[in-house]
């Protein structure tokens, strides 16, 4: 194994362990044990039929509410590469308990053993799943939020087109023929575009010349590791693993897409993904609010004690309350 291999491997590790930590954390706050005793929790219920521990999913829900809540899907982040539903059950358990979701925190298949398309049939996978089992938990169709931060922002987008464009990939079609499309989409410091990472080095959005190089290289290893031998293939249809490409294009929705909320911080390298799908959506005149957190790195939103986490946090549930108002 080369230097840099060892050192990419040191570094996914690294992130990992990171969103563990705060995982352990977030269970001994106050806030998080509160909600523990008003959440219940459903665990790795299989969304696939072929048993495959990697396609499940927890099931979040507060047992003091009555009647039918709006359900969330959430797609965790790390690079295609790394992570799980169990480094972000904080997250999903806040959705349930603040937001009052039921909450679907789902697992998928990663790269670099299971490279494009598994995540994101995977994701689809699980979309079928949720709407044919949702209400079951108390779930109410007609509110469906799909939401990812990171890879897994990538993934909520591409679910999103791919429930709402009539598109060619088989797994897509699982989705659009589930025959309900999203109600809001929750798009956070996503990686929209995989393929070209080298585009990020024309940007500089803050960041100091080892920051920008480490980040050239972290995206570098994502774009290889998700696309595989995809990765310097080209089509005149952008793939899945592009959702913005298809956002930019001249494609339209068959049912409407989902309203969008996308937020990212202004340190991030992924910044100008954000700003691009805020404008294909103005472009297309499709509902959304974009947000951008001054001085802020990528995925500031898990440390829930910085004051940008927690306005992004008001900003999200705002959102959300005033898309998913029901008549």
């Amino acid at each position: 194994m080369n230097r840099r291999k060892i050192i990419s491997k040191i570094q996914r590790r690294a992130f990992e362990g990171f969103f563990q930590g705060l995982a352990f954390a977030a269970d001994s706050s106050k806030r998080q044990k509160k909600a523990q005793k008003i959440c219940s929790v459903t665990n790795n219920a299989p969304y696939c039929p072929d048993a495959n521990p990697a396609r499940t999913l927890d099931i979040y829900r507060r047992i003091d509410k009555d009647g039918p809540m709006p359900v969330l899907i959430y797609i965790h982040g790390g690079g295609f590469t790394l992570c799980s539903k169990e480094t972000h059950r904080a997250i999903a358990r806040a959705y349930a308990y603040y937001g009052g979701f039921v909450v679907f925190n789902m697992d998928y298949r990663l790269a670099p053993r299971h490279p494009y398309p598994a995540a994101i049939e995977d994701a689809c996978l699980a979309y079928e799943w949720v709407v044919a089992n949702a209400p079951r938990f108390g779930g109410d169709l007609s509110r469906i939020v799909v939401a990812g931060e990171s890879a897994g922002g990538n993934l909520a987008l591409a679910l999103s087109v791919a429930a709402t464009h009539k598109r060619p990939e088989p797994f897509a079609q699982r989705a659009w023929n589930a025959g309900i499309a999203p109600k809001a989409a929750l798009i956070l410091c996503g990686l929209l575009q995989v393929s070209d990472p080298a585009r990020f080095a024309q940007k500089h959005p803050g960041l100091t010349e080892p920051m920008l190089s480490w980040s050239l290289q972290t995206v570098g290893d994502v774009s290889r590791a998700y696309l595989g031998r995809e990765c310097n293939s080209k089509s005149e249809m952008p793939s899945l693993a592009d959702p913005l490409l298809i956002m930019e294009s001249d494609a339209l929705p068959d049912r409407p897409f989902p309203s969008v909320f996308a937020m990212v911080g202004t340190r991030d390298i992924l910044l100008d993904d954000t700003k691009r799908l805020e404008q294909a959506l103005i472009i297309k005149n499709m509902d959304h609010l974009a947000r951008y957190y001054q001085g802020e790195g990528h995925a500031f939103q898990a440390i829930p004690w910085r004051k940008q986490a927690m306005q992004f946090w008001r900003d999200n549930f705002e959102f959300l309350a005033q898309r998913l108002k029901q008549d």
